[in-house]
């Protein structure tokens, strides 16, 4: 993948006002990664890619002190002017601007999905983490948002999906980035829909609508209700009244830093 962080932010920055109104299935998922958290109390702790600072108040209840950190710069903002007595940090997680071996746990919630270099970004994780400290990580799977990305197959050959690593890929980069206590989860999770452009407003709410080697604003008023038919067809469902699945599968680590 080549991702272009610049855009990446670009869009998260601009979905800083309707984050939270679409964020739902973020805000399940961090509700969930949350019970992987060991029950300690952690002097630092860093909310990585903390988007507009959900998490902050459960993190800061658990945590001495917590520092935000986002690509997204509106972000970052948002989280800091919520939370009292939290500091932000505008950083790539693949090259965080933190100290080694300054931090006790890490928290990141669907952000590593976000990072051309899984390794890299993980031996920046061990890199910050001092011994014995945790991260604890939520990321997107191959396979989710599958039926989106057959529906726009029936289109164009374009790219109208973000692509994500796979299981063994995880454990790979894992493995690569030097973590020996590791374990993973991978869970699926399913969102039903009354039409598809309910799933476009909603990626787009929370900025996540920036493709991969996509060409922006390529898709026609015409194509787009093409895909939404196909989609229809393709996955609507009679015993849930017609509404449509989207698929997510969701990796859950938790690694220690022996």
């Amino acid at each position: 993948m080549n991702i272009d962080k610049r855009l990446v932010a670009q869009f998260f920055s601009k979905a800083v006002t309707t984050y939270n109104d679409f964020a739902g299935l973020q805000r399940d998922i961090g509700h969930r990664l949350l019970t992987f958290l060991p029950s300690q109390r952690f002097p630092l702790a860093i909310d990585l890619g903390c988007g507009t600072g959900y998490f902050s108040a459960e993190l800061q209840a658990r945590a001495d002190y917590l520092i935000s950190v986002d690509l997204s710069h509106a972000m970052a903002r948002q989280t800091m002017q919520t939370h009292h007595g939290l500091s932000s940090v505008v950083s790539d997680a693949e090259h965080l601007g933190l100290a080694n071996h300054s931090v006790d746990l890490v928290f990141s919630n669907l952000a590593l999905q976000w990072c051309n270099d899984l390794p890299q970004a993980l031996a920046e994780i061990k890199r910050i983490l001092k011994p014995n400290g945790v991260a604890i990580f939520s990321t997107l799977v191959d396979g989710s948002l599958c039926e989106l990305k057959q529906a726009w197959a029936e289109i164009d050959q374009h790219s109208h999906v973000n692509s994500f690593l796979n299981q063994s890929d995880i454990e790979k980069a894992i493995e690569n980035s030097g973590f020996n206590q590791r374990d993973i989860t991978i869970e699926d999770q399913t969102l039903w829909y009354e039409h598809a452009f309910m799933l476009l407003a909603e990626l787009k709410g929370i900025g996540a609508n920036y493709v991969v080697e996509g060409q922006h604003g390529l898709a026609n008023p015409t194509q787009l209700k093409k895909m939404a038919g196909v989609y229809k067809q393709k996955f609507a469902k009679s015993e849930m009244d017609n509404r449509m699945s989207a698929s997510y599968k969701v990796c859950y680590g938790v690694l220690i830093n022996d």
